[in-house]
């Protein structure tokens, strides 16, 4: 993907800020929704409309607000909800299998473990996955996590170790 062009609301020093906010935030989205819907291929489409549907949205708001990360990683897991919820476990394409013939051996540690991380990640329940990527691979704060998913913050900790805590019993039980 070489330019993504989008074009923002009629506010020309609010376009600026808006299309300044979609290239810093675009890669980070990107990767949050392809290791949630585990499809680098629909990862760009979903992540694209998450950002058009949150600067259409901009065009009713004041024009104080500006484009918020919180809004458009909600957004972003909407819609890959949306994707993943037609599919059934059976009818998913399995993901090709890393070989280690012509690794370096370091790189093959790598490799494998990136794997076993990704079908970990697979596995758990939807929310778990959000959860787990938002906080851990995006890094966003508490406040801002329960934000996105909609959660209360008490209840927001415990669902985080719980989630966490079944992501290593997977880890655990796939890794060899």
């Amino acid at each position: 993907m070489d330019q993504v062009h989008v074009e923002a609301p009629a506010f020309r020093a609010r376009a600026v800020s808006v299309e300044r906010e979609f290239y810093s935030d675009f890669p980070v989205v990107l990767n949050y929704v392809a290791r949630l819907t585990d499809d680098i291929d629909g990862a760009a489409a979903i992540t694209c409309a998450a950002f058009r549907q949150i600067a259409d949205g901009l065009r009713h708001r004041p024009s104080s607000e500006g484009m918020r990360r919180a809004d458009v990683l909600r957004a972003a897991t909407e819609l890959s909800r949306q994707s993943l919820r037609p599919r059934r476990w059976f009818r998913r394409r399995r993901a090709q299998q890393v070989t280690l013939a012509g690794f370096p051996q370091s790189e093959a540690r790598r490799a494998l473990r990136r794997d076993t991380v990704q079908r970990a990640l697979s596995a758990l329940p939807f929310e778990a996955r959000v959860m787990i990527l938002l906080r851990d691979f995006v890094k966003l704060s508490y406040d801002e996590l329960a934000e996105v998913v909609d959660v209360a913050p008490r209840k927001l900790v415990h669902a985080l170790d719980r989630s966490r805590a079944e992501f290593g019993e997977i880890y655990d039980y796939i890794k060899f």
